[in-house]
């Protein structure tokens, strides 16, 4: 249904303008790239009550919803002043996605350790990519193969190298598993990062990894692309 939805809306907004939030949140890797030389007065904008009202429909979202507030520390910037370790073995790329690059850093920082405690040794790209996910959801097509074009080309020296690419968020893990693969059937590169994508849970099961015990009780919500996929 996914791939049919994004079909249709390619075809039938061909020339045509779009949705303004077809631009706001499909584009939202852009613009939340913008907004990372800028934290604090980005979240103002966007969390004022008269600002943020307006930013809301601007966008095209529901007054009920929050805007996300950006960290004022990128996970790139957090990576890169980090001290490096050791190299290690095995080797592995983590996946600076969008949010969890500008929105929710403490979420790769903690993936990064985990994977450390696992003995590997991290790696991330070498400049920030989009997977393109937003652009599916509203049929920029296009754009999207441009994106994926542009990782393939980024980061295809890790890819012809073998390196597991590891994903924190189900959805982006789902791009390099499906839609790459139907926008790019005969390309090679393509199809070697397909079998190299792992949501981290899948890599550190596939390395044997047993993480500490913790005596807590945990409530899990499944992705939806993980159900659908994984």
């Amino acid at each position: 249904m996914a791939t049919y939805k994004a079909e249709f809306l390619a075809h039938y907004y061909e020339g045509r303008i779009r949705p303004r939030q077809a631009y706001a949140m499909g584009l939202i890797a852009n613009w939340a790239r913008i907004a990372s030389h800028v934290p604090m007065l980005a979240n103002f904008l966007t969390h004022a009550p008269v600002l943020g009202r307006a930013a809301k429909l601007a966008a095209g979202i529901s007054q009920k919803r929050e805007i996300p507030s950006f960290a004022r520390q990128t996970f790139r910037d957090w990576f890169t002043r980090r001290k490096s370790l050791v190299m290690r073995r095995p080797r592995v790329l983590l996946w600076t996605d969008t949010f969890n690059n500008y929105f929710l850093p403490q979420t790769a920082e903690a993936a990064v350790w985990v994977l450390e405690d696992a003995g590997c040794e991290v790696a991330i790209p070498d400049r920030q990519f989009c997977c393109g996910r937003p652009l599916y959801d509203y049929g920029m097509l296009p754009m999207a193969k441009r994106w994926l074009e542009k990782i393939l080309d980024g980061i295809g020296p890790e890819i012809d190298a073998g390196t597991p690419v590891v994903f924190l968020e189900p959805s982006c893990a789902a791009v390099f598993r499906d839609e790459m693969m139907s926008l790019f059937p005969n390309h090679a590169r393509a199809r070697r990062l397909s079998q190299q994508a792992f949501l981290s849970d899948e890599y550190l099961s596939r390395i044997g990894y047993r993480p500490h015990r913790l005596e807590r009780r945990a409530i899990v919500h499944g992705h939806c692309h993980q159900k659908a996929l994984v």
